[in-house]
């Protein structure tokens, strides 16, 4: 199925949707946190909403440069989380065990450093104006979505390549995040988890 027109990825999901079988479960929409990739769902309809963890890594990236330990610390703490999926995925691990892992070694990394981002802002020990401020909020705003991939087991959590290849992507060409995105949407809404 392919839609092409002048409608957002939100838009275009309602009608994805009335063609997708009703007994799978919930799909998963994988996005960015923008509100045009969502879409108003009918009454009954049920999505689960996960934001690329990777757009909220490049928010640390872009001002590594003017806050240097702080950027350090998450890149760091995001690296070790990659980490446990690149190991889940060199042992080829169940997409069951992928998520026990992710529970077992990622949760606390992420747990931790969501306490540390909150201890930054609310100890004003960080300007919440500053580049590195709006990073911390960015994540902390969309925690929930950006972390779905640590409670729920599905077989893709980051933006997908066109060959279809699941990988960590720092997204840095617009174009190959188009073409992700709309992969991952397809994938999640027609593939069961």
């Amino acid at each position: 199925m392919f839609f092409t027109g002048r409608q957002h990825a939100g838009e275009n999901l309602a009608e994805v949707l009335r063609c997708r079988a009703k007994d799978l479960s919930a799909p998963i929409q994988m996005c960015d946190a923008l509100s045009r990739n969502t879409s108003k769902l009918s009454a009954g309809a049920e999505m689960l909403l996960a934001y690329c963890l990777s757009h909220g890594r490049r928010q640390f990236v872009e001002v590594a440069d003017n806050f240097p330990d702080e950027c350090l610390y998450v890149l760091n703490t995001l690296g070790a989380v990659y980490g446990t999926d690149k190991e889940a995925r060199e042992q080829k691990l169940t997409w069951e065990a992928r998520l026990q892992l992710h529970q077992e070694k990622s949760v606390p990394l992420m747990e931790g450093l969501q306490r540390w981002m909150t201890e930054q802002l609310d100890g004003h020990k960080t300007e919440p104006n500053s580049g590195l401020g709006k990073a911390m909020k960015y994540m902390l705003r969309h925690w929930h979505q950006l972390t779905l991939f640590l409670r729920k087991r599905a077989r893709r959590w980051t933006i997908t390549s066109a060959s279809g290849r699941s990988r960590w992507s720092s997204c840095s060409a617009r174009t190959r995040c188009s073409i992700g995105h709309s992969m991952a949407l397809m994938w999640a809404i027609f593939s069961p988890a």
